[in-house]
């Protein structure tokens, strides 16, 4: 699967140049903890990724700088790990644990942001992929697993069941 068929299309963006009470109000309305960071609204291009814990840090380093005085392009991480949306998920898997991010961009061939696979993308996906193995072996030892339930009761019956015998015993002789 391809990390196109997971992400978030077409996620909320910031520029550097905005505040970061523009991104806090994103993340708040969203219920997101990034935002990716563009060079403009146009193109796209990203620069950057903003996340909630790089704006608690920055202000708290700076003495409780006032959000509204703070610009997203001074507490963004520039380095961004990104991905393109043909890479396979387990690409953006990797990337995520190496890099320990929670959130990866997704870019076109133009550096374009045009999406965002995050760790709850991944947490669905990889559940659907447990209902799917699941659906697949009960498919392929379903049939295996009736036949030796099947068994087992019929063992069991057997189990409980009187033993007949031809012989027959000394009470059931006839006296005399």
């Amino acid at each position: 699967m391809k990390c196109s068929e997971i992400m978030t299309k077409n996620p909320k963006m910031c520029t550097p140049d905005d505040n970061v009470s523009i991104a806090i109000g994103l993340m708040w309305d969203y219920d997101c903890g990034s935002i990716p960071v563009v060079k403009d609204m146009d193109s796209k291009e990203l620069v950057g990724i903003v996340t909630d814990r790089d704006i608690a840090m920055h202000v708290v380093k700076h003495a409780f700088a006032h959000p509204c005085e703070v610009s997203v392009g001074d507490c963004m991480s520039k380095n961004v790990i990104s991905c393109f949306p043909e890479d396979p998920i387990e690409s953006a898997m990797k990337a995520m644990e190496l890099n320990q991010i929670h959130r990866i961009p997704i870019i076109d061939q133009n550096n374009s942001c045009i999406g965002l696979v995050s760790m709850s993308d991944l947490v669905k996906y990889l559940e659907g992929m447990n209902d799917q193995i699941i659906a697949m072996m009960k498919g392929i030892y379903g049939r295996q697993a009736s036949d030796q339930s099947k068994m087992k009761e019929e063992e069991k019956k057997e189990d409980t069941e009187p033993i007949e015998s031809d012989e027959k015993t000394e009470s059931d002789k006839p006296s005399g």
